[in-house]
């Protein structure tokens, strides 16, 4: 998947009227540029901070048998076969060609990066909508034992009957899966990240920092020089040139 040629569109709430979109043109050309621009800088491996390795020790499993657990949708996903198994999630992203924490492996999170207005306030970068998620299972189906209880005791000496269940198996005695495997909010995924690598993902460099501040300082002067009959104004470029470009080409749009 190649992110950076993924579109990314300003996504205007219904309330905002003529006077919002006026007001946060410049914000929203600016979230826009940059969401393009940590995108394709994030999957060159460039980031704000130095970025962990995946673990190399087992996560899951049972004593004996302990290892890193993939769904099967999500190994089916990343072309890693009916293996769902691994010893560490360093090994299954391995496997994958991945090596260092900030990747993603599908590339679904990184689609879901959107712009929005909050309000008439500012404009948001956000992960939007879901995608699935390597812990994510199918349900299973679920058929009830007719006769069938199982009786536990409580902390407080309670005895409770519960129906005894058991999976719904094919003919070759394989577990019966739901059509659709659970899904998982790229907010949560990109919230993960940080969790685990202390990553920012929509961190921004120094660079990108001082590019917004130029752009914002050359189209604010540029307003300023047309109302007094001028069409140009020379504003030094700082920080990172592309996102510079970027940033004033979105917002000529």
């Amino acid at each position: 998947m190649v992110l950076q040629m993924l579109e990314i569109k300003a996504h205007w709430s219904k309330t905002a009227d003529v006077d919002v979109r006026r007001r946060l043109q410049q914000p929203m050309a600016i979230a826009v540029a940059l969401a393009h621009h940590i995108r394709h800088r994030m999957s060159q491996g460039q980031t704000v901070t130095p970025p962990d390795t995946y673990a190399a020790k087992p996560t899951a499993g049972p004593r004996k048998r302990p290892g890193y657990y993939i769904s099967p949708k999500y190994a089916e996903e990343l072309g890693l076969g009916e293996q769902t198994r691994w010893e560490s999630s360093q090994a299954m992203h391995r496997a994958k060609g991945l090596k260092e924490s900030h990747a993603s492996a599908t590339g679904k999170m990184w689609a879901g990066l959107s712009v929005r207005n909050y309000g008439g306030e500012a404009a948001l970068i956000e992960f939007g909508g879901s995608s699935l998620g390597a812990s994510s299972v199918r349900s299973a189906n679920l058929k009830t034992k007719t006769g069938t209880y199982e009786v536990t005791v409580s902390g407080d000496g309670k005895m409770r009957a519960k129906q005894a269940r058991e999976f719904s198996r094919d003919e070759d005695g394989k577990v019966k899966y739901r059509r659709k495997p659970k899904l998982v909010r790229n907010s949560i995924k990109a919230a993960a990240v940080f969790s685990n690598t202390r990553i920012g993902i929509l961190q921004n460099t120094d660079a990108e920092l001082a590019a917004m501040g130029a752009a914002v300082a050359h189209m604010s002067g540029l307003v300023v020089a047309q109302s007094l009959g001028g069409d140009t104004l020379d504003v030094p470029i700082q920080g990172d040139k592309t996102l510079y470009d970027a940033i004033l080409k979105e917002y000529r749009k």
